[in-house]
C-alpha cells in the first residue's frame, strides 16, 4: 500500500512537472520568436542597425543603464515617483467615487454619464492644457498620468461593487447592519479581487502615459531619455529604455499578482 502511495505521489508530481514545464515554454515561446526575427533581420542585412540594432547591442546598452547611478538617480528614480504617486491619487479617488456610484442611483445619475463621456478623450490632447495649467514640472506628468487612468477607474470599481450579490446584501440588512456597514464588511470584501485586478490593469495603462507625458515635455525620466536618444540616432540605447519600461510594468504586474494569490486565497 506504501508502495503504491509513493507511485501515485511520483505520477501527480511528474503531471504537474510538465505541466508546469509546458506552461512556461508557451510564455517564452514568442519572446524566443522575436528576439530570433530579430537577429535574422540583422544577419540579412534586411534593415539597416541605425533603424534596428543588433540585440547584443541592445541588451549591451540595456545592461549599461541598469548598473548606472546617473541613470537610475537621474532617470528611473523620477518616473518612479511621478508614476507611483499619480496612480496612488488615481485609486484614492475612484475607488469612492465607484462605490457611492454603484451604491446610491443619484450619484450613479450625477456622475456615470460624465465620466462614460470623459474616458473617451485622447490623453494626447489633454496634455497641452495640462501643460498650460500646471507647467513642465512633475505636477504636470502626475495630471497627465491621471487623466488617463482615474476615468477608467471609477466605471470599473463601479461596476465591480454593483457585482456582489443581491442575497448577500439583503443577509446583512436582516441581520440590522447599516448601508455603510454593508459596504464596508460585504461590498468591499466580495469585490476586491474584482479591485485588485483593475488596479492591476491599470498600472500598465499609468506606466504608458508617464512616457507620453515625458516624451512631450519633458527634462527627466524615461521617456525623456527615450526621446533625446532618437534624437542622437542612439537608437540601441532607445531600444534599451523602452525594455527598462516593459522590465518595471512586468515588475508592478507581478507584484499585484503574487499579493494577490496570498491576499485572495479564497478565492
Amino acid at each position: 500500500m506504501n508502495n503504491f502511495i509513493t507511485l501515485l505521489k511520483q505520477y501527480i508530481f511528474k503531471i504537474k512537472f510538465r505541466s508546469s514545464f509546458q506552461s512556461t515554454l508557451l510564455n517564452i515561446t514568442p519572446f524566443v520568436a522575436l528576439v530570433f526575427l530579430w537577429y535574422l533581420l540583422n544577419t540579412t542585412r534586411t534593415i539597416d542597425p541605425i533603424f534596428l540594432p543588433p540585440p547584443g547591442k541592445v541588451c549591451s546598452s540595456f545592461l549599461q543603464l541598469f548598473f548606472s547611478v546617473n541613470f537610475l538617480i537621474e532617470q528611473f528614480v523620477p518616473s518612479l515617483f511621478r508614476v507611483s504617486g499619480a496612480f496612488f491619487l488615481s485609486v484614492i479617488i475612484a475607488l469612492p467615487l465607484g462605490i457611492l456610484s454603484s451604491q446610491i442611483a443619484w450619484v450613479s445619475r450625477l456622475i456615470e454619464p460624465m465620466f462614460s463621456f470623459t474616458r473617451y478623450l485622447p490623453v494626447a490632447a489633454l496634455v497641452p492644457l495640462c501643460i498650460l495649467w500646471f507647467g513642465i514640472g512633475t505636477e504636470q506628468k502626475i495630471a497627465v498620468i491621471m487623466l488617463g487612468v482615474v476615468f477608467q477607474l471609477v466605471l470599473l470599481f463601479a461596476f465591480d461593487t454593483a457585482s456582489v450579490p443581491h442575497e448577500l446584501i439583503e443577509s446583512g440588512r436582516t441581520f440590522g447592519l447599516t448601508n455603510w456597514q454593508i459596504v464596508y464588511r460585504i461590498v468591499l470584501p466580495w469585490s476586491m479581487p474584482a479591485i485588485w485586478d483593475d488596479m492591476r490593469i491599470s498600472a500598465g495603462w499609468a506606466w504608458s502615459y508617464l512616457v507620453l507625458a515625458e516624451l512631450v515635455a519633458g527634462n527627466n525620466g524615461l521617456g525623456y531619455f527615450i526621446i533625446q536618444s532618437q534624437r542622437f540616432l542612439e537608437t540601441e540605447r532607445v531600444f534599451a529604455g523602452i525594455l527598462f519600461v516593459g522590465m518595471l510594468g512586468a515588475l508592478t504586474d507581478l507584484f499585484f499578482r503574487v499579493t494577490a494569490s496570498k491576499m485572495f486565497q479564497w478565492k
